[in-house]
This record gives C-alpha cells, structure tokens and sequence, in this order.
C-alpha cells in the first residue's frame, strides 16, 4: 500500500497520490508562479513610473496571500524586479539622474543591499551608467574605489576612474616558420662533402597570431590606461590612441607609433570599456 505524495495519506496498492491531492497542487503551484510574475511586474512598475513604494508592499502582501507565495521569497522577487528596471532603463540608453534616484531610493526602502542587487550584475551596470553621465558632461567620475594598494603609480594630477581585475592582454606576434621541401635528391656542396636536401627546410613565412601576453588589472584614469600583470606592465595615453575597436568582451588598441601592434585588452564588458575609453580619451 503506498502513500500519497501530497497528502501522506494511503493512496491505494501501488500507488504515490490521489488524483484530486495532485491536481489541487498543480493548481496551487500555477497560483505561486502568477502571483510571483505579478509581483515582479508590479516592482518594475513602480521603480520606473511614479507609484508609491508603501503601496507596492501592501500590494506585494495582497498577491502573497491570494497567490500563496512565501513571504521567504519577497526579497528574491524585489530583487528581481529592480534587476529588471535597470536592464529596461538601459535598453534606452544611459539611465538618467531621476531614474537613478528612484532605483537607489527603492534600495534603501526596501534595505536591499548592492551585493543584493548584483548578484547578476545589475547594481555594477547601474554606476556604470552614471559613470559614462558624468564623463558626458565633461565631469570626471568619483564612483569608483579599489580596497588595498594601487598596483600601478599615477602621474601627478591623476584620477582613477574604473578598474578591471581579471582582464587578459593580448597582443599581435609575427611568427615566422618555413615550408615546402624537395624530393630528398644529394647536392653536393664542396668536394668531399655531400648534404641531402631533405636536411634543409623550406622558405620562410610570416603569419601574425593573437597571443595572450599577461593577465591582470587594467585601470582607466583621467589621463592613461594602465595593464599591471605579473609578467607584463604598460601605460597607456589617451593622446597616444589612434584607433578604438569595439568587441563585444573588451577593446583593440593601435597606438600612434611606426611600428604599432593591436592590443588587446579583454575585459569581459566590451560595452562599458569601448564608451569608457572613448569618452576619456575626448576629455
């Protein structure tokens, strides 16, 4: 004789449920999941229109009880609401100082935290965006701060805006190789001494590869790009800075130089880099 799954009560030779006990969980669970939908949507609403965020959580307790959604999952949902709103706000372009403010006055009502709200990345986006405001209006950004010591020495004058740990540099090499060959036929060189063909190597070619050169942080400031690696530390001036490529995980680099090289600097957010250096370097 089993059980039932849902209710715990006998359910009949080899048998794990009633069918009634699943269909009215089946029911319930459909319930949680639209009321965790609204929820959601309800937040978003409210961060990017003029609602009042005391009756957001009186209708956020509303849903919770007519939809059965657990209360343990309020902050989750909040959450994913705000994450939501910065995505949507972005998708428009830089967010703006009002929409800003609500985003963090919805934080602090809330008393979400930024590693809350960063779990995916979307309270980083959210300075990210008021950094690239401010450099727009000609303002250089003070959003940002490292922990510890500063791996690299500033010039006089200058101001870190954004740091990158974990970026890879990379670099365009010439490798040199040769090819092609003979048919192994003996050539004799000087009387007495004979080589076979086969022993020498064909003609030389040169191809360009992108190699990784070091990994490590890399610094935007007012004035330079720093790379500081284990094996490999650059600085880099803004007026030194002839050509910008986009990518979609970091930025290529060609300095003004005879015999400059694309460099990579990988950082895993192309976008932010690419508009970051392009507007420090117009300072």
């Amino acid at each position: 004789m089993g059980n039932c799954k849902y209710c715990g009560k006998p359910a009949g030779l080899f048998r794990g449920k009633h069918d009634e006990c699943e269909a009215k969980f089946l029911e319930r669970e459909g319930l949680i999941q639209d009321g965790k939908q609204r929820i959601s949507v309800e937040v978003s609403q409210v961060i990017r229109g003029p609602g009042d965020f005391d009756e957001l959580e009186n209708a956020i307790c509303a849903i919770e009880q007519s939809s059965f959604v657990p209360t343990t999952e309020r902050k989750a949902l909040l959450v994913n609401g705000w994450e939501a709103s910065v995505n949507q706000l972005l998708e428009n372009g830089l967010i703006g100082p009002a929409e800003e403010a609500r985003l963090v006055a919805f934080k602090t009502r809330f008393a979400l935290t930024a590693a809350d709200l960063d779990q995916s990345g979307a309270h980083t986006k959210l300075v990210q965006s008021a950094v690239l405001r401010d450099l727009s209006g000609g303002i250089i950004p003070k959003r940002y701060s490292i922990t510890g010591n500063l791996p690299v020495n500033l010039q006089k004058g200058e101001q870190v805006v954004w740091g990158f740990a974990g970026t890879r540099y990379l670099e365009d090499k010439v490798r040199r190789e040769f090819v092609g060959g003979s048919q192994g036929v003996s050539v004799r060189v000087m009387k007495g001494v004979y080589l076979r063909s086969s022993a020498f190597k064909g003609n030389a070619v040169e191809r360009t590869e992108t190699v990784l050169i070091d990994t490590g942080w890399m610094f935007t400031t007012n004035k330079n790009i720093y790379f500081a690696g284990p094996r490999k530390s650059l600085r880099l001036p803004y007026s030194k800075i002839i050509s910008l490529e986009p990518f979609k995980d970091g930025i290529g680099v060609i300095r003004d130089a005879a015999s400059a090289k694309p460099q990579l600097f990988i950082t895993g957010q192309g976008w932010f880099t690419y508009n970051l250096v392009s507007d420090l370097s117009k300072l």
